[in-house]
């Protein structure tokens, strides 16, 4: 279960952290204070590049931030705005506590930089909670990380992260920003009582719906599901029928996809981006029928370069037959061989379901 972030900061706060004066708004009204930053309440991250968080100075900027109210962004209707005090910032980390699947485990990924942005300009280091004692950063950060770690655990959190975790003019460190996501499958024993939340898409599921929508080539569609394979699949009633197989042999769907009509390598690589970096992915499913109108070739050239910008430690296995096969699944195998990945692959000669079988026990294999 996500939470909005004015929920985030109400578990942070009562469990003694800083977060920024404010005030949540669900009807247009003047500024409470100003300065401030106005922050709509929605369950996608990436919002000040939206417009979805402004800082105001003056009323006639605060108006003008309050128009969103209401509004539909992204599929989710905007109906609270969290006002928040500006934070006079002298210094900001980026701290984010998750499970990874390289690991297997619960990590911290900690940064001496916050901001925008910040998980993708490579300053970010990954440390275990079990290594929490070897980060090499200032005393005070890192009893504030140890704190979170054990707010982390101890609320059943999914993802706990604080960008920025700030420090103001009084030395005082404050979450001036929170994502947390908790584990529906403790409810029973934390008795949380949110409000249900309806169906949001995910930044992938809207990254391949943008792909979708400014390219006609053909077609890719993706929603998330709740498990750990990854499905990457070809044709509607094929892709049907190899959730059920995976379902069968005792697979759980990370979600569901399909790509059909020879869509661009383009599309493609959105699609099995999206599908290898959801999080708790551990393993990956190429599969589909005879593609009677889709190049086999221009599909791995697609999927070979999601591959190796994911560059995925779990196993791979794939399924796939029509025109171009034997170049394209030799285009992946010469791949995987160059890049150390673990990737079986499987043409025409294999049933369309035969694998489901395989990749539900290589899986289990390696997160054992």
């Amino acid at each position: 279960m996500k939470l909005y972030e004015f929920e985030g900061k109400e578990l942070l706060a009562k469990a003694g952290f800083a977060v920024p004066k404010a005030v949540l708004l669900e009807n247009v009204q003047d500024a409470p204070f100003l300065p401030c930053v106005v922050k709509a309440q929605v369950l996608f991250g990436k919002r000040m590049k939206q417009g979805l968080v402004k800082v105001c100075k003056t009323q006639d900027e605060f108006s003008d931030a309050m128009t969103v109210l209401g509004k539909d962004v992204n599929g989710e209707k905007v109906e609270h705005l969290l006002v928040e005090e500006l934070v006079n910032i002298k210094k900001e980390y980026y701290v984010s506590f998750c499970y990874d699947t390289e690991t297997r485990g619960a990590v911290l990924l900690f940064s001496e930089e916050g901001g925008i942005d910040v998980e993708e300009i490579g300053t970010v280091k990954k440390v275990p909670l079990s290594e929490l004692h070897l980060l090499k950063t200032e005393v005070n950060v890192l009893a504030q990380i140890k704190r979170l770690a054990d707010v982390f655990v101890k609320s059943d959190c999914r993802l706990l992260e604080i960008n920025p975790l700030a420090v103001d003019g009084t030395g005082t460190m404050i979450a001036v920003g929170a994502m947390v996501e908790l584990d529906d499958a403790a409810q029973g024993r934390q008795k949380w009582q949110y409000p249900p939340r309806f169906a949001i898409r995910s930044e992938r599921e809207l990254e391949v719906k943008k792909a979708n929508d400014v390219d006609h080539h053909g077609t890719v569609k993706y929603v998330e599901l709740d498990g750990d394979i990854g499905v990457l699949a070809a044709g509607g009633g094929a892709s049907l029928t190899c959730m059920d197989a995976l379902v069968a042999a005792g697979g759980r769907p990370a979600n569901f996809s399909e790509f059909s009509g020879n869509p661009t390598a383009e599309k493609v690589y959105t699609l099995a981006r999206a599908v290898m970096t959801k999080p708790g992915v551990g393993g990956l499913w190429i599969v589909g029928a005879v593609a009677n109108f889709s190049r086999v070739d221009v599909m791995m050239e697609g999927i070979i370069r999601a591959l190796k910008e994911v560059n995925p430690k779990f196993p791979v296995v794939v399924r796939r037959a029509g025109p171009y096969e034997a170049e394209g699944l030799q285009m992946l195998r010469d791949a995987a061989k160059e890049n150390g990945w673990d990737v079986e692959v499987h043409g025409s000669e294999t049933g369309l379901t035969a694998t489901a079988k395989v990749i539900v026990e290589k899986v289990k294999k390696w997160q054992s």
